[in-house]
């Protein structure tokens, strides 16, 4: 293990292999494990880094676990460099413990370790080498969740001057420039219910939100070459219809669960009041209440991240699964996503990241670090 509780002398050279072998023994996954022991820990190696103010937020969640991010300052930040700190659960069919990092062939297997402690454990190797300069470090948890230390960050004064971030992600070292956003809803139905041979004269909730997802598909068919090239249409995602309870009951209540992902550019808010429209028109008695509302995402102006970035804002990259860069870029702060890894290894059994990955992303974040 690595101390950090001294001041390091700006300079020296720490493997961030060492480092996330460290880190993914913390368990920060969203249902078992809490952030905040890794948070304190982080937060510890970074005043090691002589950042000029660090701080450690707890941030209330709806399951009763807090949520925590830890914020350095060095200067008066203008750019954010950013990994989260949670993970998703360890999925099944692990050959080994996800808590315990195992080194073969050149890569790194535990949980997290591409999504994103990797990501970490580079930028705090860079830190060791290279003071930054009005940059700010975030930390953030429960972005496998529902964001809400990236939202408590974003409210609160620390990211007054903030203009770019870097989010990252595992992109194999590519700047993520697009991607979609999400969002769900759901729609009830209600009725008295009663013997199925009343089933002529008492309202069906099933058939009603039946009718409703017939007419929500005709309005994604009629979208789906709306968007930027490569995000044309709306994904929307018939996901879930349910209600009854057994061949001879009329139900009393029914639910239908829907899904869509905007493309780029798109306006949430413009679709959410088109879909809630559709349901006044077909379905005047039923109840309807977003569960998610991600933006979509999209960098406003890259050129600006090529002395950041070097190279690899050169060769931008689209993207297929969502990122924080949306909140960011929502609240005024153009964004990137970059860092090791691969997306395909995330979320899975046996996740792993490259090595030389690591090595490479500690050397671009110390560039950036250097100026």
């Amino acid at each position: 293990m690595i101390s950090h509780t001294l001041r390091l002398v700006i300079g020296t050279r720490i493997d961030p292999v060492a480092l996330l072998s460290e880190l993914v023994t913390f368990r920060t996954d969203v249902v078992e494990g809490h952030e905040r022991p890794l948070a304190d820990r982080l937060a510890g190696m970074l005043r090691g880094y002589g950042a000029d103010d660090v701080i450690v937020a707890d941030v209330p969640r709806a399951t009763g676990k807090a949520a925590s991010y830890v914020y350095a300052r060095f200067g008066r930040p203008r750019v954010l460099v950013n990994a989260h700190l949670d993970t998703v659960p360890p999925n099944a069919d692990w050959s080994a413990d996800p808590f315990v990092p195992r080194i073969d062939g050149g890569r790194l297997y535990a949980l997290g370790a591409a999504d994103t402690k990797g990501a970490a454990a580079a930028i705090l190797a860079a830190l060791a080498e290279a003071r930054p300069v009005d940059t700010g470090i975030l930390f953030s948890g429960d972005e496998e969740s529902t964001s809400v230390a990236m939202k408590a960050f974003l409210a609160s004064p620390h990211r007054i001057g903030i203009e770019r971030a870097i989010v990252c992600e595992p992109t194999n070292l590519r700047a993520g420039t697009r991607h979609r956003g999400i969002a769900s809803f759901e729609v009830e139905a209600t009725g008295p219910g009663g013997h199925s041979s009343l089933a002529d004269r008492l309202p069906s909730p099933i058939a009603i939100l039946a009718r409703l997802a017939v007419a929500l598909d005709d309005w994604a068919r009629a979208h789906r070459d709306v968007g930027p090239k490569g995000f044309e249409g709306m994904c929307l995602n018939l996901a879930k219809l349910d209600g009854g309870v057994a061949f001879n009951v009329i139900p009393a209540h029914a639910r239908l669960v829907v899904s869509f992902r905007a493309p780029p550019g798109a306006d949430i808010a413009a679709i959410r009041a088109e879909l809630e429209a559709i349901a006044r028109a077909v379905a005047p008695s039923t109840t309807l209440h977003f569960t998610r509302e991600n933006a979509p995402f999209a960098t406003r102006d890259l050129a600006s991240f090529e002395p950041l970035l070097g190279a690899a804002a050169r060769t931008p990259i689209d993207l297929g699964f969502w990122t924080e860069g949306a909140l960011l870029t929502a609240a005024g702060i153009d964004a990137v996503v970059f860092g090791p890894g691969d997306i395909a290894q995330a979320h899975g059994p046996d996740e792993w990241v490259a090595l030389d990955e690591l090595h490479a992303a500690r050397e671009t974040f110390i560039a950036m670090f250097r100026g």
